[in-house]
């Protein structure tokens, strides 16, 4: 599906190509996105105090990238603004979507190839949605699915968890992640294309050539990290409101495993004697804005995702095909 930029993108590339702003050179190159190597593996969250606290596993992770772009400005120029498509020049793009599992290091191909011009990017722009970037709703398509156990340290109860993250414009629901106006007259001051563009910096800068390998790295570990997330207390039932908000959440929540009663389940996960499965018995729900307003795992998990940076997003380019 076309997206907006993509149209302001390839009539930027015609004209540079001939007044010579930008590279002489048009060019194709393949892309692939991968989760972090060593993702499935237990790793350590932490307190608010900075003492570690839980020892998580993840059971399950994937995350859909809408559309990859490179800037040749900085992540600042024009994204402080309540616009998301900024007139700056684009490097390149891969505007087809991928659902990367997460907890695999082999790169995974998006549906499109990538295209742009020889030239250097400062940024890079990862888009977290499908279809029209500016629509209220995202087309039902989930952005994150997680799944879990974190082993509290201070004496090894599990506590199994998953999460549904969808990006709405909304302030209820599922996926409720539209940030109201902050000032009289300016509804649209902070539209959910804010929510859905993730601007991140590149340095240094990444050249861009003919025939290369655009690779896009994502690491679920450092949303977890960075929430602070109290399992024990933290999060909501996975039969709650909140937990139960998106359709057929339980296709997230649960496990291929069967059960009859509770012991019949792995540590940590309980069982859903409605359909037999074996579930995780919390959830991160799936909103900004909770019904249980004392549970503060969803607006921080958002959040970590969000401003991930670095630490859970990277892009490399490189000759040849993997």
């Amino acid at each position: 599906m076309k997206r907006p930029l993509s149209l302001a993108f390839a009539s930027m590339l015609t004209v540079a190509a001939c007044n010579g702003t930008t590279g002489d050179q048009l060019i194709t190159f393949t892309a692939y996105a991968a989760g972090a190597p060593a993702a499935s593996q237990p790793f350590t969250t932490y307190d608010t105090s900075g003492k570690p606290a839980y020892s998580v596993t993840l059971t399950r992770a994937s995350m859909y990238l809408g559309a990859v772009y490179l800037d040749e400005s900085p992540p600042s120029t024009g994204f402080d603004t309540p616009v998301c498509i900024t007139p700056d020049v684009y490097a390149g793009q891969v505007p087809g979507g991928l659902e990367v599992n997460l907890l695999s290091a082999t790169p995974q191909p998006f549906t499109t190839p990538g295209n742009g011009s020889a030239d250097t990017a400062q940024s890079w722009d990862l888009w977290l949605t499908h279809g029209d970037v500016n629509a209220t709703a995202n087309l039902g398509v989930h952005i994150v699915d997680l799944q879990g156990v974190a082993t509290r340290l201070s004496d090894r109860k599990p506590f199994s968890f998953a999460a549904i993250v969808t990006i709405n414009g909304v302030v209820s629901g599922p996926g409720a992640r539209l940030e109201p106006s902050s000032t009289p007259g300016l509804p649209g001051q902070y539209p959910i294309c804010k929510q859905r563009i993730l601007a991140l910096a590149l340095s240094p800068g990444l050249p861009l050539f003919e025939g290369g390998r655009l690779d896009v790295t994502v690491d679920p570990r450092r949303w977890l990290i960075t929430s602070n997330i109290d399992y024990a207390t933290g999060l909501e039932r996975w039969d709650s409101e909140d937990c139960q908000a998106d359709t057929n959440a339980n296709a997230t929540y649960e496990t291929t495993q069967t059960c009859a009663k509770d012991a019949d389940c792995d540590a940590g996960f309980v069982c859903n004697t409605g359909d037999g499965n074996c579930i995780a018995e919390f959830c991160i729900p799936d909103t900004n804005y909770p019904a249980d307003t004392t549970v503060s795992a969803a607006p921080d998990f958002f959040s970590a995702i969000q401003g991930g940076g670095a630490a859970a997003y990277s892009v490399s380019f490189t000759k040849g095909a993997p």
